[in-house]
């Protein structure tokens, strides 16, 4: 029999859950799941990021709405890396300063950003805890899957979860 970690002196840990996108949809508001649409052109930017804290490692929060069938950012804030020297070569001697940035450094002069970079899918999620600390027990009731094509919602499909708020001895898979 083997002896469970914590009795060996073995401290079990997470990961720091990273904090979601936000979108509107539907004039609800939803978290994304694993869903960055903003990554697509970032790709083509030369801008490095700084993460944030632990939770957000990605350096950037934002806010997203789908109106009349369309994704437009509405709302960033990130912290960028200025490097303080010219030299593309990356040592642990290079410094940087970092700058706060909003919405209209990132786009300058617009308020609702149409994505039209942005291609693929984002699942919308309501979060519902059920135990514990983290999001490693979360469980949703339902997953919005919302497809994108150039920033065009072109098919949406709601998948409700009910099995996951049964009592265990009701599931039967």
């Amino acid at each position: 029999m083997t002896m469970p970690l914590e009795m060996r002196g073995i401290k079990i840990t997470s990961m720091t859950a990273q904090t979601s996108e936000e979108f509107v949809y539907k004039g609800k508001r939803y978290q994304g799941l694993y869903a960055e649409p903003l990554d697509q052109y970032l790709q083509t930017q030369n801008i490095e990021f700084q993460p944030i804290a632990s939770s957000c490692w990605r350096g950037y929060t934002c806010l997203w709405i789908i109106s009349e069938n369309k994704l437009y950012l509405t709302d960033f804030s990130g912290v960028i890396r200025i490097y303080n020297t010219d030299d593309d070569e990356f040592s642990p001697e290079r410094s940087y300063d970092i700058k706060n940035i909003s919405l209209n450094e990132l786009f300058p002069n617009q308020q609702n950003v149409f994505a039209e970079w942005f291609s693929g899918e984002i699942k919308l999620v309501r979060r519902v805890k059920l135990t514990g600390n983290d999001y490693h027990d979360t469980v949703y009731k339902k997953v919005i899957h919302l497809i994108f094509e150039k920033g065009i919602l072109v098919n949406d499909k709601i998948i409700k979860k009910t099995s996951y708020f049964l009592p265990k001895w009701l599931r039967f898979w």
